[in-house]
Protein backbone atom coordinates (compact mmCIF):
# COMPACT_ATOMS: atom_id res chain seq x y z
CA UNK A 1 0.00 0.00 0.00
CA UNK A 2 2.99 2.19 0.52
CA UNK A 3 4.49 1.16 -3.09
CA UNK A 4 1.15 2.51 -4.22
CA UNK A 5 1.05 5.91 -1.91
CA UNK A 6 4.41 7.13 -2.85
CA UNK A 7 3.68 6.21 -6.40
CA UNK A 8 0.17 8.30 -6.66
CA UNK A 9 1.99 11.35 -5.13
CA UNK A 10 4.60 11.23 -7.43
CA UNK A 11 2.36 10.23 -10.77
CA UNK A 12 -1.39 11.49 -9.30
CA UNK A 13 -3.97 9.18 -11.24
CA UNK A 14 -7.86 9.31 -11.99
CA UNK A 15 -9.50 5.89 -12.32
CA UNK A 16 -10.04 6.65 -16.09
CA UNK A 17 -6.87 7.89 -17.04
CA UNK A 18 -3.93 5.62 -18.23
CA UNK A 19 -0.65 7.73 -16.57
CA UNK A 20 2.67 7.62 -17.70
CA UNK A 21 3.94 4.25 -19.75
CA UNK A 22 7.44 2.09 -20.35
CA UNK A 23 8.49 -0.43 -22.60
CA UNK A 24 9.70 -3.43 -20.60
CA UNK A 25 13.17 -4.33 -21.43
CA UNK A 26 15.64 -7.20 -20.49
CA UNK A 27 16.14 -5.72 -17.17
CA UNK A 28 12.75 -6.05 -15.85
CA UNK A 29 12.44 -9.64 -17.36
CA UNK A 30 15.39 -10.48 -15.39
CA UNK A 31 13.90 -9.14 -12.33
CA UNK A 32 10.36 -10.69 -13.08
CA UNK A 33 12.35 -14.25 -14.01
CA UNK A 34 13.98 -13.90 -10.22
CA UNK A 35 10.66 -13.12 -8.24
CA UNK A 36 9.15 -15.89 -10.66
CA UNK A 37 12.21 -18.63 -9.25
CA UNK A 38 11.82 -17.48 -5.58
CA UNK A 39 8.25 -17.72 -5.24
CA UNK A 40 7.02 -14.10 -5.43
CA UNK A 41 3.48 -12.99 -6.60
CA UNK A 42 4.16 -11.72 -9.84
CA UNK A 43 2.04 -11.10 -13.29
CA UNK A 44 3.45 -12.34 -15.98
CA UNK A 45 5.67 -9.75 -18.59
CA UNK A 46 7.48 -9.31 -22.11
CA UNK A 47 10.28 -8.10 -23.09
CA UNK A 48 8.89 -4.84 -25.57
CA UNK A 49 5.36 -5.06 -23.81
CA UNK A 50 3.91 -1.23 -23.50
CA UNK A 51 2.25 -0.91 -20.04
CA UNK A 52 0.88 1.87 -18.32
CA UNK A 53 0.63 3.22 -14.93
CA UNK A 54 -2.94 2.65 -14.98
CA UNK A 55 -2.26 -0.93 -15.57
CA UNK A 56 -0.04 -1.48 -12.86
CA UNK A 57 -1.62 0.13 -10.26
CA UNK A 58 -4.70 -2.56 -11.12
CA UNK A 59 -2.26 -6.03 -11.08
CA UNK A 60 -0.35 -4.63 -7.99
CA UNK A 61 -3.50 -3.70 -5.80
CA UNK A 62 -5.69 -6.38 -7.09
CA UNK A 63 -2.88 -9.32 -7.89
CA UNK A 64 -0.56 -8.38 -5.35
CA UNK A 65 2.01 -8.29 -8.61
CA UNK A 66 5.10 -7.54 -6.54
CA UNK A 67 7.52 -7.13 -9.93
CA UNK A 68 5.05 -4.43 -11.16
CA UNK A 69 6.10 -2.60 -7.90
CA UNK A 70 9.24 -2.30 -10.01
CA UNK A 71 7.91 -1.18 -13.08
CA UNK A 72 5.85 1.91 -11.13
CA UNK A 73 9.80 2.47 -9.69
CA UNK A 74 11.32 2.23 -13.12
CA UNK A 75 8.39 4.71 -14.37
CA UNK A 76 9.14 6.91 -11.83
CA UNK A 77 12.79 6.79 -12.90
CA UNK A 78 13.89 6.34 -8.98
CA UNK A 79 16.67 3.73 -7.61
CA UNK A 80 15.18 1.18 -5.26
CA UNK A 81 17.39 2.83 -2.76
CA UNK A 82 15.31 6.37 -3.03
CA UNK A 83 12.05 4.61 -3.66
CA UNK A 84 12.38 3.08 0.06
CA UNK A 85 13.76 6.29 1.63
CA UNK A 86 10.77 8.29 0.06
CA UNK A 87 8.71 5.31 1.41
CA UNK A 88 9.60 5.88 4.97
CA UNK A 89 10.17 9.10 4.89
CA UNK A 90 5.84 9.17 3.62
CA UNK A 91 5.41 6.70 7.24
CA UNK A 92 6.88 8.66 9.12
CA UNK A 93 5.06 12.08 8.24
CA UNK A 94 1.68 9.97 8.43
CA UNK A 95 2.42 8.88 11.79
CA UNK A 96 3.01 5.47 11.43
CA UNK A 97 5.84 5.03 14.01
CA UNK A 98 6.13 1.19 14.05
CA UNK A 99 6.45 0.83 10.18
CA UNK A 100 9.76 0.20 8.47
CA UNK A 101 10.39 -0.64 4.94
CA UNK A 102 13.20 -2.57 3.47
CA UNK A 103 11.94 -3.07 0.11
CA UNK A 104 9.01 -2.26 -2.45
CA UNK A 105 7.29 -5.32 -2.50
CA UNK A 106 6.75 -6.11 1.35
CA UNK A 107 8.12 -9.71 0.88
CA UNK A 108 11.35 -9.29 3.43
CA UNK A 109 11.21 -10.19 6.92
CA UNK A 110 12.61 -6.69 7.44
CA UNK A 111 9.91 -4.87 6.23
CA UNK A 112 8.21 -4.41 9.45
CA UNK A 113 4.60 -2.87 10.75
CA UNK A 114 1.53 -3.07 13.23
CA UNK A 115 -2.19 -3.41 12.51
CA UNK A 116 -2.77 -0.03 13.51
CA UNK A 117 -0.10 1.25 11.40
CA UNK A 118 -1.83 -0.42 8.50
CA UNK A 119 -5.33 0.63 9.49
CA UNK A 120 -4.59 4.36 9.33
CA UNK A 121 -2.49 3.95 5.76
CA UNK A 122 -5.78 2.08 4.30
CA UNK A 123 -7.58 4.76 5.64
CA UNK A 124 -5.29 7.99 4.45
CA UNK A 125 -5.16 5.76 0.91
CA UNK A 126 -8.83 5.19 0.59
CA UNK A 127 -9.42 8.64 1.75
CA UNK A 128 -7.33 10.50 -0.17
CA UNK A 129 -7.04 8.47 -3.62
CA UNK A 130 -9.96 7.69 -5.59
CA UNK A 131 -8.67 5.62 -7.55
CA UNK A 132 -7.53 3.07 -5.05
CA UNK A 133 -11.24 3.04 -3.61
CA UNK A 134 -12.32 1.94 -7.38
CA UNK A 135 -9.50 -0.49 -7.88
CA UNK A 136 -9.70 -1.97 -4.22
CA UNK A 137 -12.86 -2.64 -5.10
CA UNK A 138 -12.78 -5.11 -8.39
CA UNK A 139 -13.02 -8.72 -8.03
CA UNK A 140 -10.90 -9.44 -11.07
CA UNK A 141 -8.75 -7.39 -13.71
CA UNK A 142 -7.26 -7.86 -17.36
CA UNK A 143 -3.87 -7.62 -17.08
CA UNK A 144 -1.59 -8.45 -20.64
CA UNK A 145 -0.19 -11.64 -21.43
CA UNK A 146 -2.05 -12.55 -18.14
CA UNK A 147 -5.61 -13.03 -19.41
CA UNK A 148 -8.38 -11.95 -16.42
CA UNK A 149 -6.90 -12.52 -13.20
CA UNK A 150 -8.69 -12.78 -9.39
CA UNK A 151 -8.37 -10.62 -6.85
CA UNK A 152 -6.31 -11.90 -4.06
CA UNK A 153 -8.47 -9.93 -1.31
CA UNK A 154 -10.33 -12.76 0.71
CA UNK A 155 -14.33 -12.09 0.79
CA UNK A 156 -13.99 -9.33 -1.95
CA UNK A 157 -17.68 -7.97 -3.55
CA UNK A 158 -19.37 -10.72 -0.91
CA UNK A 159 -20.79 -8.83 1.85
CA UNK A 160 -20.09 -5.58 1.04
CA UNK A 161 -16.04 -6.21 1.90
CA UNK A 162 -15.02 -3.38 -0.78
CA UNK A 163 -11.12 -3.35 -0.20
CA UNK A 164 -8.47 -2.86 0.77
CA UNK A 165 -5.45 -5.73 0.39
CA UNK A 166 -4.02 -8.51 1.46
CA UNK A 167 -0.30 -10.23 1.34
CA UNK A 168 1.42 -13.07 2.68
CA UNK A 169 4.59 -14.34 3.43
CA UNK A 170 6.07 -16.90 5.46
CA UNK A 171 7.12 -14.78 8.40
CA UNK A 172 4.33 -12.71 8.38
CA UNK A 173 1.30 -14.99 7.75
CA UNK A 174 -1.76 -14.35 6.32
CA UNK A 175 -2.58 -10.66 6.25
CA UNK A 176 -6.10 -9.06 5.43
CA UNK A 177 -6.35 -5.03 5.88
CA UNK A 178 -10.19 -5.13 4.74
CA UNK A 179 -13.06 -2.14 4.41
CA UNK A 180 -16.54 -3.07 4.63
CA UNK A 181 -19.33 -0.64 3.37
CA UNK A 182 -21.68 -0.10 5.90
CA UNK A 183 -25.41 1.77 5.89
CA UNK A 184 -27.29 3.21 9.07
CA UNK A 185 -30.37 4.86 8.04
CA UNK A 186 -29.27 7.78 5.52
CA UNK A 187 -25.60 7.34 6.67
CA UNK A 188 -22.92 4.85 4.41
CA UNK A 189 -19.47 4.72 5.56
CA UNK A 190 -16.85 2.06 5.53
CA UNK A 191 -15.28 0.41 8.48
CA UNK A 192 -11.72 -0.89 8.41
CA UNK A 193 -10.30 -4.17 10.30
CA UNK A 194 -6.85 -5.29 9.93
CA UNK A 195 -5.92 -8.98 10.48
CA UNK A 196 -2.15 -10.08 10.45
CA UNK A 197 -0.03 -12.78 11.42
CA UNK A 198 -2.58 -15.90 10.66
CA UNK A 199 -1.24 -19.36 9.44
CA UNK A 200 -2.43 -22.73 8.21
CA UNK A 201 -3.35 -24.50 4.51
CA UNK A 202 -5.27 -21.13 3.74
CA UNK A 203 -3.83 -18.54 5.45
CA UNK A 204 -5.12 -15.64 3.50
CA UNK A 205 -8.96 -17.09 3.97
CA UNK A 206 -8.34 -17.52 7.57
CA UNK A 207 -7.26 -13.60 8.35
CA UNK A 208 -9.99 -12.64 5.30
CA UNK A 209 -12.55 -14.29 7.72
CA UNK A 210 -11.17 -13.18 10.88
CA UNK A 211 -11.23 -9.44 9.27
CA UNK A 212 -14.84 -9.55 8.81
CA UNK A 213 -15.47 -10.85 12.07
CA UNK A 214 -13.99 -7.78 13.78
CA UNK A 215 -15.91 -5.61 11.29
CA UNK A 216 -19.00 -7.04 12.16
CA UNK A 217 -17.98 -6.86 15.84
CA UNK A 218 -17.97 -3.24 15.37
CA UNK A 219 -21.37 -2.55 13.64
CA UNK A 220 -23.50 -3.19 17.26
CA UNK A 221 -21.29 0.05 18.99
CA UNK A 222 -22.06 2.43 16.14
CA UNK A 223 -25.35 4.13 16.69
CA UNK A 224 -27.58 6.86 15.68
CA UNK A 225 -28.13 9.52 18.20
CA UNK A 226 -30.29 12.43 17.58
CA UNK A 227 -28.42 16.18 18.40
CA UNK A 228 -29.34 19.70 18.08
CA UNK A 229 -27.83 19.86 14.84
CA UNK A 230 -29.52 16.48 13.61
CA UNK A 231 -29.00 12.65 12.98
CA UNK A 232 -25.24 11.22 13.47
CA UNK A 233 -23.55 8.48 14.02
CA UNK A 234 -21.34 7.77 17.11
CA UNK A 235 -19.34 5.39 18.99
CA UNK A 236 -20.65 3.86 21.89
CA UNK A 237 -18.14 1.29 22.24
CA UNK A 238 -15.17 1.72 24.94
CA UNK A 239 -13.83 4.94 24.23
CA UNK A 240 -10.11 2.62 24.31
CA UNK A 241 -11.08 1.46 21.13
CA UNK A 242 -11.31 4.65 19.52
CA UNK A 243 -8.08 6.07 17.30
CA UNK A 244 -7.86 9.41 17.19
Amino acid sequence: MMTVWVVLHQLPLTFEQSGPCLVVNAHDVALYDYDVASGQSNARIVLGERICESTLLRGLLVHSAGDYSQLLQSIIGWSPATFVRVMNTDAKKLGLTRTHYVDLTGISPDDQSTAGDQATLAVDLMTNEPIVDQIVALTHVALPYNGVVQSYTPLIGVANVVGIKSGYTNPAGGCDIMAVKVTIGANTFLTYAVVLGQHGWNALGIAGDAALALSRSLRPSIKQVRTSSGVQLEWTGPASDVKK
